[in-house]
């Protein structure tokens, strides 16, 4: 077993939940794979609810931060906000692509697990922050709606994505992009 347990038992748990779904994962499948005591992980998590939310926190920092970096990449401010688009074409052609783990957590739990909602809304509301922001930095008139509209595309094409497995999602999310900030100028 690793010096940091914590973040050890995360990143199983998050593994398994992301490659097998929430209800599938028991916290006896966590131990039966991490090594880590069943005591010792109540002791950590009180409930799969928790450690769940724990998966969540660390993606979310994850995967925002790879969304900056992306962002970045670019003088332009109009092409650092196409970036986002070319994030999500890179996430979906990887191997073992399974869609959002934020949605997919939000559809299995949903309202019964008041801290993942939370967690989940915390996500989306830190991105639709970031759109907004990328929108500020290019000369639309009104950043705010475009913040909004960018969401919408990011969102919608993870979904296509996950459910139907296109992954020209992306590619068709970012024509949608320049088309709204075409429009938005």
């Amino acid at each position: 077993m690793r010096e940091d347990s914590f973040s050890y038992v995360v990143d199983v748990a998050d593994e398994l939940f992301f490659e097998h779904g929430v209800r599938a994962v028991t916290m006896e499948r966590v131990r039966e794979v991490s090594g880590v005591p069943l005591r010792q992980l109540y002791r950590m998590f009180r409930s799969k609810d928790e450690l769940l939310t724990a998966c969540l926190k660390q993606r979310d920092r994850t995967a925002r931060g790879a969304l900056h970096a992306y962002a970045g990449r670019y003088a332009d401010p109009g092409d650092n906000v196409l970036a986002i688009f070319d994030f999500l074409d890179d996430w979906f052609r990887r191997p073992g692509f399974h869609g959002c783990v934020f949605a997919g957590a939000f559809g299995e739990v949903g309202g019964a697990a008041p801290e993942v909602v939370e967690v989940v809304q915390h996500h989306k509301q830190q991105l639709l922050e970031l759109f907004t922001d990328l929108a500020k930095q290019t000369d639309v008139v009104d950043p705010d709606e475009v913040g909004k509209q960018l969401a919408v595309l990011f969102d919608g094409a993870m979904a296509i994505a996950t459910f139907t497995g296109n992954t020209e999602a992306a590619r068709h999310a970012r024509q949608a992009a320049q088309a709204v900030l075409a429009a938005a100028r």
